[in-house]
């Protein structure tokens, strides 16, 4: 018995339609799906229902599954390898967003995917992940420090207010710049084709053992996306003159942080484990995703 998380947002119409179907399909080969009382709210008959271990909400799905299938675009990719953390639980990503550069299938062909999984005819994406921690640089006492981890990205932000601030990098303990601008994005592989590279940073190959720092909007030309080894440690001492600064994790996750704070980026010790065939490389999915080669 496969034991199957399913994580979608219940707002896509797509999802509505899909649901009763996806459980049909995990069912006749036996499947034992667990979704949230929000999905199962979107199977009509008892005998689906009875089919499906119902939890109260996304947070305990991928609890005690073999896998999970992630529907929606990137962001629901994001929020379920967060839920999935150091597990490694592997996820099957399924479109019904705009780019999906991390989904590996569509809602058309999900059956054949189902039974691609099913048969083992895959293998596993062993995605680098980012650790992070704040110092509010006042206290001292790491136990006020806040830790998270990002299989994208993290971002440092000036906020709403429209003024730049002042980022001290430092590698390895070692000063390297002042950087002054919007912000800073410290990627991934992954998350190098997501904001990063909408502020000019490059596109990594996703097994690349490698992080990326990109200023946002910096006020000196000279001042440039920066490609560093995975084993490296980023330390940000954020300097401003006002306390609207923001932390994102992900796109998801806001820490708000304040003037002197000190910002500790490093690789996490655990990996996101994405399903993946073959028969697709990912610069198939760079050339139609962006679109390169059209006239």
């Amino acid at each position: 018995m496969h034991r199957v998380g399913i994580i979608a947002n219940p707002a896509r119409p797509v999802v509505r339609r899909l649901i009763p179907e996806l459980v049909r399909l995990l069912a006749s080969r036996s499947g034992k799906p667990t979704l949230s009382a929000d999905l199962a709210a979107m199977l009509s008959d008892e005998a689906s229902r009875r089919d499906c271990v119902i939890v109260d909400t996304d947070d305990r799905v991928a609890e005690e599954v073999d896998w999970v299938i992630a529907i929606g675009g990137d962001g629901t990719l994001l929020k379920t390898a967060r839920l999935v953390g150091a597990s490694g639980v592997p996820i099957l990503g399924v479109n019904s967003g705009k780019l999906g550069f991390m989904m590996q299938t569509t809602p058309d062909d999900l059956n054949d995917a189902l039974e691609r999984v099913f048969e083992e005819r895959y293998s596993l994406d062993k995605r680098l992940v980012l650790q992070g921690r704040t110092g509010n640089g006042t206290s001292g006492d790491a136990a006020d420090d806040e830790v998270f981890s990002a299989l994208n990205d993290i971002v440092i932000d000036k906020g709403s207010i429209c003024r730049v601030i002042e980022l001290g990098i430092y590698i390895n303990d070692e000063y390297v710049n002042d950087v002054m601008a919007d912000g800073l994005i410290v990627s991934t592989p992954t998350g190098s084709t997501a904001y990063s590279l909408a502020a000019g940073g490059p596109i990594l190959a996703p097994d690349m053992e490698a992080i990326v720092v990109s200023p946002i909007c910096p006020h000196t030309l000279s001042n440039r996306a920066m490609v560093l080894a995975a084993r490296d440690r980023v330390r940000v001492e954020v300097r401003a003159d006002h306390p609207d600064l923001l932390l994102t994790v992900d796109g998801q996750e806001n820490v708000v942080i304040q003037p002197g704070s000190t910002v500790e980026l490093c690789r996490a010790d655990h990996t996101v484990h994405l399903i993946r065939f073959t028969d697709r490389s990912f610069y198939d999915v760079l050339r139609t995703k962006l679109k390169w080669g059209e006239r």
